[in-house]
């Protein structure tokens, strides 16, 4: 039952002070953490802490940073046997400020000067005994060579989808799950009302379609129904929100590993995604299974 993720890896530089302040001042941070990042990356690390064997497939630079975003997955267990390092590139970075007395946050980030994955660089047997393929739109063109590759072997597609790109309703074309922003979703849709634009999104393709609110939690819909499945946010103190959604899309996967029906499903990443965000970074506070099913069936 092995995961594949291919998509965003970073690492992240994050701060915590008491209050912004303007341009030229000088203020000390009151937390400071250096964790591995990005979308596909962060929701790997999630299931291979809930003991889901992972292997990730991205790109970073040769320099030092693309060695520490590669120790920061292969400690955690993840397979980084075809984590491409780009000759004389430089990784990426992501470098966070985050308001404590309001959980508001800056965040900064680079490329660097890594460029996407070619589907010379990957090889399709990073398929082999892959169960689910998690992409992010981040190596499009690459991923998409994967999806299609997945779906003639029938392994579940994940996909997760934050912008409007040129192959993006190919992308969502080829997808089991498809988890999107409302933003997102209203967008490719053209439609804004819950119930009217999980039924949009599943004519393009997917077989569930899932709809993250923020606040207000998530909704989804399955091709067997049709029925809109609405699970509330879960109550927690919030202190930052950096890679919540990341572990949301790794705690879906989970529950799809589980066979739980939709409703367990969005409650179950809901909870992960809102413990997520009670500590400092996206990978700090990813809660166990224990303690999340302990959350849900309270």
């Amino acid at each position: 039952m092995r995961v594949l993720g291919v998509g965003h890896c970073t690492l992240d530089y994050l701060g915590v002070v008491d209050r912004f302040v303007e341009p030229d001042f000088k203020r000390e941070f009151e937390q400071f953490s250096t964790q591995g990042g990005g979308a596909a990356a962060t929701a790997v690390v999630a299931l291979a802490r809930w003991e889901v064997p992972t292997r990730f497939v991205g790109k970073v630079g040769s320099d030092s940073r693309g060695s520490e975003i590669e120790r920061t997955l292969a400690e955690e267990g993840v397979d980084t046997a075809n984590l491409v390092h780009q000759p004389g590139g430089v990784s990426q970075l992501s470098m966070i400020l985050i308001e404590a007395s309001t959980g508001r946050k800056n965040t900064y980030v680079t490329r660097g000067s890594v460029v996407p994955l070619t589907k010379s660089e990957v090889p399709m047997s990073v398929l082999d005994d892959v169960s689910v393929l998690l992409c992010d739109c981040t190596h499009l063109e690459v991923e998409l060579q994967l999806m299609r590759a997945a779906k003639e072997r029938g392994i579940t597609v994940v996909l997760d989808a934050s912008d409007m790109t040129a192959d993006i309703r190919e992308a969502v074309a080829h997808t089991d799950y498809l988890v999107a922003s409302e933003r997102f979703a209203s967008q490719f849709a053209g439609v804004g009302e819950l119930d009217s634009l999980c039924r949009a999104l599943l004519e393009k393709g997917p077989s569930n379609a899932i709809v993250t609110l923020g606040n207000d939690g998530s909704v989804g819909m399955s091709t067997e129904d049709r029925t809109l499945v609405r699970q509330p946010a879960h109550p927690v103190e919030v202190f930052d929100t950096t890679g919540a959604g990341d572990v949301f899309h790794g705690a879906i996967i989970y529950a799809v590993l589980q066979g739980w029906d939709l409703a367990r499903t969005l409650s179950f990443a809901n909870a992960a995604a809102a413990v997520a965000c009670e500590g400092i970074g996206g990978r700090s506070s990813i809660a166990t299974v224990e303690d999340l099913l302990s959350r849900i069936d309270a």
